[in-house]
């Protein structure tokens, strides 16, 4: 009998090790099943809560920004009131202590459990009064906007007007100084010739220092329309060799005014001028010898520099 059995010994074996095989490949395969599934429910919830973290993050920051428009808001509300409140604070502090008066009586009724009708007439006046007192301040700011606007309006009218005064001011100085301008006299054919003194109020010219006995001096004042005509003095100053002018003293008799300088003359005439070329000479007689040299000849009147010219003696 126990011979018989043991050629079935190894094979009961190899059938015992597939089956063993077996059962560890299932196994194997379940708990890798698991596993792929665990990943994939991981996977699925990570991609989840990504999700859901970036819709709060998104729906946190949505909040943000509208919290703070609200914020804005209330302090422009806030920042209204405020200035309304303290620019017609002395015109509302009657309403404001009469409100503060019937919210705490009314609070005092509530707390007390007071008659409800009482209450309620109590509310209804608070909230008449309340009315009252926003529609007033409505009124006021809506009468301070207005004035507002008108003070805005009078100022650039102000302006206005200030710049047209500055631009006319501008203009009449422009057209003064060029009615000034249009207005000067001038002279040409300016000539100062050395004369020689002979018998018989008899003259020559010359050239030479030893020999002048007078300085002629002739000139032409252009005619201008726009001068005004009349008598006019004109002044000749004579300046020697070395820039001193020939004159007959040192006082004021023998000096002009011309804008702000007074400046000696040598001599002194007038003219009538009736807006015409007008010819005019005057002469200055020797008082001591000539120096050789260039001499400068200028022309005056009492507002005008009417030219100048030059001569010279040897």
């Amino acid at each position: 009998m126990d011979t018989s059995n043991k050629p079935n010994q190894p094979l009961q074996n190899k059938s015992n090790t597939s089956d063993t095989k077996s059962r560890n490949d299932n196994v194997y395969k379940g708990t890798i099943l698991v596993l792929v599934i665990i990943i994939g429910v991981l996977t699925f919830m990570l991609i989840t809560g990504r999700q859901a973290l970036q819709e709060v993050s998104t729906e946190k920051t949505i909040v943000n920004e509208l919290n703070l428009e609200l914020k804005d808001e209330l302090n422009n509300v806030l920042n209204e009131y405020t200035m309304v409140k303290h620019e017609y604070d002395s015109v509302l502090t009657k309403q404001d202590s009469i409100i503060q008066a019937n919210a705490r009586e009314i609070e005092k009724l509530i707390a007390e459990q007071g008659d409800y009708r009482r209450i309620r007439r109590q509310l209804n006046l608070l909230r008449e009064i309340t009315q009252n007192y926003v529609r007033e301040i409505d009124s006021l700011y809506t009468e301070n906007r207005v004035l507002k606007a008108e003070n805005v309006e009078m100022q650039q009218e102000i302006q206005r007007v200030t710049r047209q005064t500055t631009q006319l001011t501008e203009t009449k100085q422009e057209l003064e100084g060029k009615v000034e301008v249009a207005s000067a006299l001038r002279a040409f054919q300016i000539n100062a010739t050395p004369m020689r003194l002979r018998g018989r109020d008899r003259e020559d010219e010359t050239d030479r220092a030893r020999r002048t006995d007078r300085i002629k001096v002739c000139f032409t004042v252009a005619a201008n329309p726009v001068a005004s005509p009349g008598n006019k003095n004109a002044y000749v100053r004579i300046a020697d060799p070395s820039g001193s002018i020939l004159r007959l003293g040192d006082d004021e008799r023998y000096s002009f005014t011309i804008g702000k300088d007074t400046l000696q003359f040598s001599m002194r005439g007038q003219f009538n001028y009736i807006n015409q070329d007008t010819d005019v000479c005057l002469y200055w007689d020797k008082q001591e010898e000539f120096d050789e040299g260039m001499y400068l000849v200028s022309l005056f009147t009492d507002e005008f520099r009417l030219g100048e010219t030059q001569f010279s003696l040897r």
